[in-house]
């Protein structure tokens, strides 16, 4: 993430000081701080489930919402048991209702949490109807294998507490909603998770709806995770409110997880969010949108995803929208840090309406194809190799076929900043880039846009078979040093199409 110079958006130096120690400082979109008819390129999300659930407004058709009640008995439908497993375990059910309407069978359970310390290794505990204020922990591997299930889809709520709540692990209480710990292979499905928490202050450990934490092989799926944001807006400035986590921030333990057809919304930091050394995430078919409070987006720079410290994702088939920050052009649909080489793929997402598009800072051998990037306020899809944005070398990535459109920065830039070489010897080929740009705020580090634009320090690239039209101010630039490449560039450009070039020659309009 490009950095921003505080005079020039008029934020004094004491007052950010002031502002942090009271947890309100303007908090940066990028995690390495301390802390419209787009074509038919649009049409990529597949396999959507039918709708059986209601939220407010929201369209149940979008993935997330859609699914299968769990039902009492899961042979009437759901998928049948495996006849290679000889033990499906028991089933334990919860209900916090004295009077029952929901034909749940009688229980001594009326909290998850006892639900879950009843259970063992492949067991189920299906929770009726209900709203149940409380912290549940799923931890060790006593309970590896566990299906945590809603009986009916969104209607069983999982509910922050008033304070957060003691335990034995957690005797000051916990700073997260639900947890997975050090429990593997285990199924959370069917929930309504939501905030908002009270966190009493900018804490260490940070406060998340969902942590899967040194646990592995988890399946996340048609949850609501809404509301993970404090109560306090003097408090929007933590860096808190990830709604669903994979791998724990401040203490680096990794976790790996399938996360897919959730309905993620209203967070205050991040929507999904994987991080350290050995996690892996596995998102699809995810509905991601940003908060409308307008307290969050005037103090956090919210993202939709955020991987960063060397965890490693897939992320496909996700709708990614409205993350922005109210002072400038910050925040970022989907971001990318530091993940190992040759690990992460980005494909087929629609991500509109944030402040950045897709962006990947400090990465070699990344994937990102078949996006549609629309309607975002700054670029399309940013390469960051600028050490003086905290971007190490971005290298060996392959852009490919994706459709990026409307956005006001450039449709693709590669960002060296005042880095030699830092944006080197990648692919981009087969995009559609067409009417993006404009004038770009100095912000932005651009001084003009283009459809594709190359920046003074990029080298060695191949950008190949583009097709570019209607993009201010250029169709095809390229500010690198005089070097090998066409034009006098030091990047190579081959068959692609534009109407508009700097310099002349790197791109045809026929």
């Amino acid at each position: 993430m490009r950095l921003i110079s505080l005079s020039s958006i008029g934020i004094s130096t004491c007052a950010l000081v002031a502002s942090l120690v009271f947890g309100a400082g303007q908090a940066l979109a990028w995690e390495k701080d301390p802390d419209t008819t787009a074509g038919s390129a649009t049409s990529v999300i597949t396999g959507l489930l039918p709708p059986d659930a209601t939220i407010g407004n929201l369209d149940t058709t979008l993935p997330g919402i859609g699914d299968d009640a769990v039902g009492i008995d899961d042979s009437l439908t759901s998928p049948p048991a495996d006849p290679a497993d000889s033990n499906p375990g028991t089933t334990y059910f919860v209900d916090n209702h004295t009077a029952s309407d929901d034909n749940c069978p009688a229980t001594p359970y009326t909290t998850i949490q006892a639900g879950i310390d009843a259970s063992g290794p492949g067991d189920t505990v299906k929770v009726c109807p209900g709203t149940y204020p409380e912290q549940p922990l799923v931890m060790g591997h006593s309970h590896d294998g566990l299906k945590l299930e809603s009986v009916k889809p969104l209607e069983a709520v999982v509910k922050w507490p008033a304070v957060d709540m003691p335990s034995a692990t957690y005797p000051s209480g916990s700073h997260h909603l639900l947890e997975i710990n050090t429990a593997n292979q285990v199924t959370l499905r069917g929930f309504t998770i939501t905030g908002p928490f009270n966190s009493g202050g900018c804490q260490v450990d940070r406060h998340e709806g969902v942590l899967v934490s040194n646990a592995f092989d988890g399946h996340i799926h048609h949850n609501h995770v809404t509301m993970i944001q404090d109560t306090n807006v003097l408090l929007y400035g933590c860096q808190q409110g990830d709604a669903v986590a994979i791998g724990w921030r401040n203490f680096p333990t990794p976790g790996s997880a399938r996360v897919d057809h959730n309905q993620v919304d209203e967070y205050q930091k991040n929507g999904i969010q994987a991080v350290n050394q050995g996690t892996s995430l596995k998102a699809d078919h995810n509905v991601v949108t940003g908060p409308n409070n307008a307290g969050v987006r005037a103090i956090t720079a919210p993202n939709g995803f955020s991987i960063f410290n060397k965890a490693a994702a897939t992320v496909d088939h996700n709708i990614v929208s409205n993350n922005h920050f109210a002072r400038f052009p910050l925040s970022t649909g989907i971001i990318l840090d530091e993940s190992p080489a040759g690990s992460s793929r980005v494909d087929h997402n629609r991500v509109f309406n944030n402040d950045y598009g897709i962006e990947s800072d400090t990465q070699i051998n990344l994937e990102i194809s078949h996006n549609d990037v629309f309607s975002n306020t700054g670029d399309g899809i940013t390469l960051c190799g600028d050490a003086a944005s905290l971007c190490g070398a971005a290298q060996d990535n392959i852009v490919l076929k994706n459709h990026i459109t409307g956005n006001g920065g450039s449709g693709i830039i590669l960002y060296s900043g005042t880095t030699p070489s830092g944006v080197s010897s990648n692919l981009l080929k087969d995009n559609l880039i067409e009417n993006n740009g404009g004038t770009p705020p100095a912000i932005l580090g651009e001084t003009n846009t283009g459809g594709m634009h190359a920046d003074h320090y990029s080298t060695n690239n191949t950008i190949l078979n583009n097709h570019m039209q209607d993009n201010i101010a250029f169709d095809c630039y390229d500010e690198s040093t005089p070097g090998p490449g066409t034009a006098g560039t030091s990047n190579t450009w081959q068959g692609d199409r534009g109407q508009t070039s700097s310099p002349p020659g790197i791109c045809s309009a026929s």
